[in-house]
């Protein structure tokens, strides 16, 4: 086990134009693909640089000093991997030096005499010997962006040059994964369509918000006056959420949602009948004309009518109008 050093780094001029050349693919797939595809492509685009055939990229918080997952992506490696390392977790020596040491690098070699049982036993059981852990803290939320890279047994082991182009590439893979979240959000605004406002977010299973528009924390803070973030208020929930102000709907992205925030409309109190009413009414139509176009009785139109100047807590059919036509304010 050890962790960055100096010793033994060359940095060859092949090296340079391919790390410089990773850090440019980085971009490129942070703005131009999915979040579902962008870890993927990513860590093939770090295996020019570093040799590695399996991954482990995800975040978490620690509770209790030890690391809860709260999104992760396996490269190589079986879904089950997470649970299989979560029963042996305790033993895995690089939690406390990665979380102790953020943006440093440790290796460890599970196949070496003094290997903890565990993860020896994590190693042989998923195919791999020596592993490369980093960690990068995120400043506001407390989350850790932690990556791991494994190797065969047997295998060469990962060189002070390996650990080196890790510690200083970990940041641009955090930075490309948010950009990547934002990339994913704009990319949802352009198939909304609709007369609300509405905002963005990306959060994960836990409702810890990742990425999130300005305006999301806007519409937030209209519901919830007193909340800080980062993880979304109660009773919010990632998969949706109908409130006083607004309403939350989600899209479930790998293990992550994407959420839309938008102003709670009053017309949502109307049924469906009295909202195709109030809509013609706001459009100038008599009561006759309506039930005409409706086909219902005129003094059923005067019911919905009254129930809605009740519901909508108006009384003139300029204030419906004004509700029909901008249903967000």
């Amino acid at each position: 086990m050890n962790g960055n050093d100096s010793n033994g780094i060359g940095i060859t001029a092949t090296t340079l134009v391919q790390y410089s050349n990773t850090l440019l693919s980085l971009q490129r797939l942070a703005h131009e693909q999915a979040l579902e595809h962008f870890h993927a492509l990513a860590l093939q685009q770090l295996q020019v640089l570093i040799a590695f055939d399996k991954a482990w990229w995800g975040s978490a918080a620690l509770i209790d000093d030890l690391p809860e997952e709260h999104s992760a992506f396996v490269f190589g490696l079986p879904r089950h991997f997470i649970s299989d390392w979560v029963s042996i977790r305790h033993e895995d020596v690089t939690v406390d030096l990665v979380h102790g040491n953020p943006g440093s690098t440790y290796c460890v070699d599970t196949t070496a005499p003094n290997a903890p049982a565990g993860l020896a036993w994590l190693g042989c059981h998923h195919g791999f010997g020596e592993f490369m852990c980093i960690v990068h803290m995120d400043a506001q939320t407390q989350l850790s962006n932690h990556l791991s890279l494994y190797r065969p047994a047997g295998a060469p082991p990962f060189s002070p040059t390996d650990r080196l182009l890790l510690q200083t590439l970990m940041p641009h893979l955090v930075a490309a994964q948010s950009a990547n979240h934002i990339r994913t959000m704009v990319s949802r605004r352009a198939t909304l369509s609709g007369p609300h406002t509405f905002a963005l977010a990306v959060c994960d299973q836990r409702g810890t918000l990742h990425s999130t528009e300005r305006s999301f924390v806007d519409l937030l803070l209209k519901e919830w006056p007193d909340w800080t973030g980062p993880i979304l208020p109660e009773p919010a929930s990632p998969l949706g959420y109908i409130g006083r102000h607004i309403r939350l709907e989600s899209q479930i992205v790998h293990d992550l949602f994407l959420l839309t925030a938008r102003p709670q409309s009053p017309l949502n109190l109307l049924s469906a009948r009295e909202t195709d009413v109030a809509t013609l009414f706001g459009e100038g139509l008599t009561y006759k004309a309506i039930a005409r176009e409706l086909g219902l009785a005129p003094n059923t139109v005067r019911h919905h009518i009254r129930s809605i100047y009740s519901k909508l807590g108006v009384n003139d059919k300029a204030a419906i109008a004004q509700l029909t036509h901008h249903p967000s304010g």
